[in-house]
């Protein structure tokens, strides 16, 4: 039955598509779709739509194809299989209860199911059920930092060779910056480059800055980049900016908080000695007691990654532990004025925030 039922999942939303869809052209060209193929769509987030789409699924097996041909069933974008609320119900499970144990009876010889989700929850009876019957797919951004981003920057070099380009390795880390980890936005950025660099076959830096659109995480960084390199106007502008893209004050002053945490942590680690700046990049001190110190941390900063770790380095380094801890108190004491209430506006409070923290400073004590 391995070749007959396949089950692509993950959170890389692009390439669970991508892989389905040829999948289904492949059992099922397109001439012969409008007979064989039916397509079910599992993007819901209401028991009572979950139930019905699954009831369809079920359905589309116990029903022969037309003229008794060739039947291809694709549940599309099946969400509710990660949604424990959902795969609790009772309706459901009897539901999927069904088609498990149409799956394992065996199918048809001329009978396909293609399911694609966003993910599974693997404990359910379920994926229990189908694990070890049908072919499974898996493609997923991993969920920390310095783990999806080599495996991004990795994709975007390879989808420049692959249409003749080079990218040096600064451009490729800004490229990244901008677009985030998602393969859709990846190869959105990079077939618009090989159209705007035509013939020109090199990607610099100039380039990236040039034509490649941020995206909202990328967005967030030049925000904070901004504030901790005291470019006041730049960090107005981008604040405003995040506004009118529905971010909020509160929001954006949480990531500030973060910004000035991480900024100050890195300050102590070049006064301790256990970080040395060479340039862009940075160097740890080896170290038993720096290895123990870290090792008992759940976010490691050595394993972030070096062109990120080496800019919040950079940043820290004109600033004194004294004047980051202010800053770090000027962002917290502002936060709490923010949700106790009062009259004063919350943007007037950010912005005023960001020229006390952007301040030069020659004109702070």
């Amino acid at each position: 039955m391995a070749d007959q039922v396949f089950f692509y999942c993950g959170n890389d939303e692009y390439l669970v598509g991508l892989n389905a869809r040829k999948k289904v052209d492949q059992l099922c060209p397109e001439a012969e779709q409008s007979l064989s193929l039916e397509v079910i769509d599992g993007a819901v987030t209401k028991i009572e739509d979950a139930v019905a789409a699954i009831d369809q699924c079920v359905a589309a097996f116990r029903t022969v194809g037309l003229f008794g041909g060739q039947k291809v069933v694709w549940l599309r974008d099946a969400s509710f299989f990660k949604n424990a609320v959902i795969m609790k119900n009772a309706d459901v499970k009897r539901l999927l209860a069904e088609l498990s144990g149409d799956l394992t009876g065996g199918l048809a010889a001329d009978q396909f199911l293609i399911l694609s989700a966003p993910g599974i929850d693997k404990r359910s009876a379920f994926y229990k059920a189908i694990k070890d019957q049908v072919e499974i797919q898996e493609h997923d951004i991993p969920e920390r930092d310095y783990e999806a981003r080599p495996v991004a920057l990795k994709r975007a070099v390879t989808l420049f060779r692959r249409e003749g380009y080079t990218i040096d390795a600064a451009a490729a880390d800004l490229f990244i910056d901008r677009t985030g980890f998602e393969t859709r936005q990846i190869m959105n950025e990079v077939e618009k480059m090989v159209l705007y660099k035509a013939d020109d076959k090199t990607v610099a830096v100039a380039d990236v800055q040039l034509m490649t659109s941020p995206s909202g995480e990328a967005i967030a960084w030049d925000f904070t980049d901004a504030v901790a390199e005291r470019k006041l106007a730049a960090a107005i502008r981008i604040y405003r900016q995040l506004l009118f893209q529905k971010q909020t004050a509160i929001g954006l002053i949480i990531q500030l908080e973060s910004l000035f945490q991480q900024l100050l942590r890195f300050r102590e680690y070049i006064d301790a000695g256990w970080l040395r700046l060479n340039g862009n990049r940075i160097q740890w001190a080896s170290d038993p007691e720096v290895d123990e110190y870290f090792a008992a941390m759940a976010d490691d900063p050595r394993k972030m990654h070096w062109f990120r770790a080496g800019k919040i380095a950079n940043q820290a380094a004109p600033y004194s532990v004294v004047r980051l801890a202010a800053s770090k108190k000027l962002v917290v004491d502002t936060h709490e004025r923010m949700i106790s209430g009062g009259s004063i506006p919350h943007d007037l409070m950010f912005e005023t925030l960001l020229a006390k923290l952007c301040a030069p400073r020659r004109a702070r004590r």
